[in-house]
């Protein structure tokens, strides 16, 4: 028997956009409150802040995952189920306790919404496929930015949500699309992608995915690009396997924990590295690594690896 066709997935302009389209589903439904990892980056909570819903912070684990003791007092403390916003932090993914937890929390009547912003390389098959065919065992939603890790300067999508709406542009996403479009020409020029994520910091009103960006998930050279992200980031994680890496093997760069964090952040920062993620407050004892050699030489050396 063929699988149960599920609603498709809606292609937005940011993950952002699809995180606000959950949440708008969400309240509609009751729901009042999230349970957010404290690990994260601000976007990810303010759609579900400007829908009117609660945002409880949950304590993380090394890994930048959802603690689960944490998750359960948490759980026990709501008056009513609340969205669970697990992301995929540094593409780990839940096994063990979390997934059990998870999974309970789920049986008592929370919803699931699985972030694969960071977990995008790994889930590409589901993520942007077209036909709503794909079911998600373990969530609700699972939702990703697309241009944290693609080869496109914007783009989100989700799947999961029962009617997926019809999204129509307006002047601030298309402002928002033509300023990514210059800045992919000229990346030479640092303040045009400044100036996408201004206008990302206040395009909150979810909005569909530019067409000539949508178009290029379907090009013959996507995904081959895709394998070659790949397999640089499994060089590059084979480079620093020496250091406590926090999400060993995952096709996400490489994030190290080391006491001196600040100290190699700074270092890389004034030999010109622009770091793939720091989030101030949730990652300062780490250090995301640039994809360079020269980089990898800086990480060693600051951290006093055998290999400097």
């Amino acid at each position: 028997m063929p699988p149960a066709r599920q609603p498709p997935p809606v292609f937005t302009a940011a993950g952002r956009h699809a995180l606000a389209l959950v949440a708008r589903e969400a309240r509609a439904d009751g729901v009042r409150e999230v349970l957010a990892p404290r690990v994260r980056c601000t976007a990810m909570v303010i759609p579900f802040e400007l829908e009117g819903l609660r945002v409880t912070d949950v304590g993380c684990g090394p890994t930048g995952l959802l603690d689960p003791g944490a998750l359960a007092t948490a759980l026990a403390a709501c008056t009513r189920p609340p969205l669970i916003l697990h992301a995929e932090t540094f593409g780990n993914r839940a096994d063990g306790e979390l997934r059990t937890a998870l999974a309970a929390a789920r049986r008592t009547g929370a919803r699931i919404v699985v972030d694969a912003t960071h977990t995008v390389l790994e889930r590409a098959d589901e993520l942007l496929a077209d036909a709503g065919t794909t079911h998600h065992p373990d969530a609700d939603y699972l939702v990703a930015s697309l241009r944290k890790l693609l080869p496109i300067p914007l783009g989100g999508v989700v799947h999961g949500l029962t009617s997926p709406p019809e999204l129509a542009d307006d002047p601030l996403n298309a402002d928002l699309a033509a300023v990514a479009e210059i800045a992919e020409r000229r990346p030479a020029v640092p303040v045009l992608m400044d100036a996408v994520e201004d206008l990302l910091d206040v395009a909150w009103a979810p909005a569909p995915m530019p067409g000539p960006y949508r178009a290029r998930l379907a090009l013959p050279e996507f995904n081959p690009e895709l394998s070659r992200r790949r397999a640089s980031l499994a060089r590059l994680h084979a480079a620093v396997a020496d250091l406590d890496v926090v999400n060993p093997g995952a096709a996400h760069p490489p994030v190290i924990a080391h006491p001196r964090a600040a100290a190699i952040r700074a270092e890389l920062a004034r030999a010109g590295f622009s770091l793939p993620l720091h989030w101030d407050g949730a990652t300062d004892g780490l250090v995301a690594l640039p994809d360079d050699p020269q980089a990898i030489k800086i990480v060693h050396r600051s951290a006093g690896s055998r290999r400097s």
